[in-house]
């Protein structure tokens, strides 16, 4: 597929959406292009499974939960309903984004099928070469070897901010902000990553990539992490990253990236 006439976005308003709002930039591109739907059927339905299943142990672990009531006196009761309410906002937002992360990883050789329809459509450049199980596992077992280095990466920055905890005060809120950049960095390399992984980027290019955009990388990220997190909306979360990480790309990377990356 020829990348020297590529064309990221044909609307001037197009090139300066926010990057937080490219993961619904992403749905309505899917909503506006139906031969896409088919491509998003597979991220969709597993998104949907694995997501029934977290909804069911939900409800049953706040059921328990709410089943275990403390004594009869008022005060005790009315600061278990306290500590029941924002236990359960806490725990929804993290158990929906683990099992959405579980989702994604399962769904990984389709969104990088999609990311790629999704690009043919934007540059109007198609590829010559019919689809292949084996180029889409080589290029699958390539953005995962890229996703076990970035999940090292994150769960040992995350263990070190633990050490925020110890400063009183404002240790919590801290250890708070560091886990949701940590996190958004993650979500924005994981859907960016489908098309970079096409470029052939290696390990360092990603790095030099994202370094020389970080603020924008950081929102996209942020825009994934919040709709990750809310229940419902993100049954339809992961194709909807999946095209939006790819058009952010074709934004940033500009018309003349060669297919090997940056070095």
């Amino acid at each position: 597929m020829s990348r020297e006439t590529i064309q990221p976005s044909e609307s001037l308003a197009n090139r300066f959406t926010p990057a937080p709002l490219y993961v619904l930039r992403g749905a309505l591109f899917l909503k506006r292009n139906r031969q896409l739907w088919k491509y998003a059927a597979a991220p969709l339905v597993i998104s949907l499974i694995i997501m029934g299943i977290a909804y069911v142990l939900l409800y049953f672990g706040l059921g328990r939960m709410l089943g275990v009531l403390p004594s009869e006196e008022w005060y005790w009761r009315a600061l278990y309903y306290v500590v029941v309410f924002v236990l359960t906002i806490v725990l929804t937002v993290l158990f929906f984004f683990f099992f959405a992360r579980v989702a994604s990883a399962l769904s990984a050789p389709f969104n990088d099928l999609l990311s790629q329809k999704t690009e043919e459509l934007v540059t109007g450049n198609y590829t010559d070469t019919p689809f292949s199980v084996i180029g889409l596992i080589k290029d699958s077992s390539r953005a995962i070897a890229h996703s076990f280095k970035l999940l090292a990466l994150y769960l040992i920055l995350l263990v070190a901010c633990l050490f925020f905890l110890l400063i009183p005060g404002v240790g919590g809120f801290l250890f708070s902000a560091c886990g949701w950049l940590l996190s958004a960095y993650m979500l924005a390399y994981e859907y960016l990553g489908y098309p970079m992984d096409r470029y052939r980027f290696s390990w360092s290019a990603k790095k030099k990539f994202f370094r020389s955009r970080l603020g924008t990388i950081i929102g996209f990220g942020l825009g994934n992490l919040i709709t990750a997190s809310i229940p419902f909306i993100n049954l339809f979360f992961i194709p909807a990253a999946a095209v939006g990480g790819t058009l952010l790309f074709l934004e940033l990377k500009g018309p003349q990236q060669p297919r090997s990356g940056i070095e």
